[in-house]
């Protein structure tokens, strides 16, 4: 998103980052944990995303309209972030679950997204299942994940540079979300977010930089 088509079309190696090697996830917050998917998890996975399909996850989260309409898709889709994170080669997004310390219970997901090794960034994402909405998970969620993708790879992060979040303005929740971590409002863009059933929506989208947020108390160092 926001990259202009020059970019896309002539790459460079820019900073040529490389994520470290093994390649885990496996993190912690007061109340979470968030930690790269296991074949076990499929079933609540699955179970969680058919429930609050229609009513909850769609039209934000497009890839719920046609993925998990079986417990065989959401295997599929775990295997895959299994494959994303055993190889460092060619890594460049892996989605990753949000469980209730306490109860084990699934909650929603989140992860990296779009890693640009020439500009040592990523996108980040969120979704909470709707019979835990209300509770702040996803600004938890979405604040670790950030420790993790900027923290050097020396304390166990990704070692990235910047970090960045978008969604639509027909969708304030979420947008409420980003806001809560303290993030710079950076980006919007008139009607370049087009949402099935509403139509071309602004696009909203903040970003955070490595020496903007303090990765050990998961919070922006100078909130917006």
């Amino acid at each position: 998103m926001t990259r202009c088509s020059s970019e896309n079309n002539y790459p460079i190696e820019g900073l040529q980052w490389t994520p470290p090697s093994p390649l885990t996830c496996e993190l912690e917050s007061e109340r979470l944990i968030i930690r790269a998917y296991r074949l076990e998890d499929a079933e609540q996975v699955f179970q969680a995303i058919d429930e609050c399909r229609d009513d909850h996850l769609l039209p934000w989260m497009v890839w719920a309209k046609e993925n998990h309409r079986t417990l065989e898709s959401t295997t599929k889709y775990i295997c895959e972030q299994i494959m994303s994170l055993a190889n460092p080669d060619t890594f460049n997004n892996v989605g990753t679950g949000i469980f209730c310390k306490q109860t084990g219970r699934f909650l929603g997901g989140t992860g990296v997204h779009d890693v640009r090794r020439d500009t040592a960034s990523c996108e980040t994402g969120y979704y909470i299942r709707k019979d835990a909405i209300g509770n702040g998970y996803a600004t938890e969620a979405c604040a670790r994940t950030i420790s993790w993708a900027l923290a050097s790879q020396a304390n166990a992060g990704l070692g990235l540079q910047r970090v960045r979040i978008y969604c639509s303005s027909a969708n304030p929740a979420s947008a409420r979300t980003i806001e809560k971590l303290g993030v710079r409002s950076e980006v919007h863009q008139r009607n370049d977010y087009f949402i099935e059933g509403i139509g071309p929506t602004d696009r909203l989208g903040w970003g955070v930089l490595a020496d903007e947020w303090d990765c050990e108390n998961h919070c922006a160092i100078n909130p917006a």
